[in-house]
């Protein structure tokens, strides 16, 4: 693991630094991340750092998880079907989210980075040093990572939630969240530390499908409805949660209206 990323990382859990530990023969690259404080021990395995166990997970970030890692496979290819069928190019709607970042020349955290979709559309910004991504998926990762290697972008990547991220205080110069938040068990949990690790002036944007867009996928993806007990709840844009000393906060269609983001800026 680099210097640079072990530099920005912290304990999910009491956000203490951590130590890299070999388990045992360092050419096996058997490593492990220890926090001195809490004394939790996370494992790394095939270059991505465990900050969760899937028993660890309750509730809709449980279910959604298993789902995520069950449809990794065809994530890519449905996002491509879901903006031609809204009728929008992919790269066009993905730029009306991601050109709005403003990392200037720094690093880029995206929040539930899934397969990578977003990956084209920051990797190679002028304005971008490195990209980390996370997500509650350890199916969306590897798909990610293979992805990464394969167009040889350099891109650390991390399986942990995204209501405890493991990640330094104000560590990233450009926070983002395309897709999840919806239907996270905290989403002001997510909110508040993706504003943690924002360094300040930062530019944080959280997009979500609309209402509209969740009623799209019960009726194209039968499956979607069998994740919720009872009835969903109708989904708002979640800006109540975005604390009032926030800057510039607001909320724009995206996507048609197939999705909303909230937008503001840390102090």
């Amino acid at each position: 693991m680099k210097s640079t990323v072990l530099d920005l990382l912290a304990c999910p859990i009491c956000h203490g630094y951590l130590n890299l530990d070999n388990e045992s023969d360092p050419t096996l690259h058997h490593w492990t991340l220890t926090c001195p404080a809490c004394e939790e021990i996370f494992p790394i395995k095939h270059g991505i750092p465990h900050f969760i166990k899937p028993g660890q997970l309750t509730g809709l970030n449980r279910r959604f998880a298993r789902a995520y890692d069950w449809s990794a496979w065809a994530y890519r290819t449905f996002s491509t079907l879901a903006f031609v069928y809204i009728g929008m190019d992919e790269e066009t709607g993905r730029r009306e989210i991601t050109d709005r970042l403003e990392p200037h020349g720094g690093t880029v955290l995206e929040v539930s980075i899934g397969p990578g979709v977003n990956l084209p559309y920051i990797i190679n910004r002028s304005d971008v040093s490195n990209v980390f991504g996370l997500d509650i998926s350890l199916g969306q990762l590897n798909h990610c990572q293979r992805y990464a290697m394969k167009k040889g972008w350099d891109v650390d990547l991390f399986l942990g939630n995204g209501e405890q991220l493991p990640f330094k205080d104000e560590a990233f110069d450009s926070v983002f969240h395309v897709g999840g938040i919806n239907f996270f068990n905290d989403k002001k949990s997510a909110i508040d530390e993706m504003i943690r690790v924002a360094k300040s002036g930062t530019r944080i944007l959280i997009a979500d499908e609309t209402e509209r867009g969740a009623r799209g996928y019960e009726k194209f993806g039968p499956g979607f409805r069998k994740l919720f007990d009872s009835k969903r709840e109708v989904i708002f844009p979640p800006i109540d949660f975005v604390p009032k000393e926030m800057l510039e906060a607001r909320v724009f269609d995206a996507w048609k209206g197939w999705f909303y983001c909230v937008e503001f800026r840390k102090p």
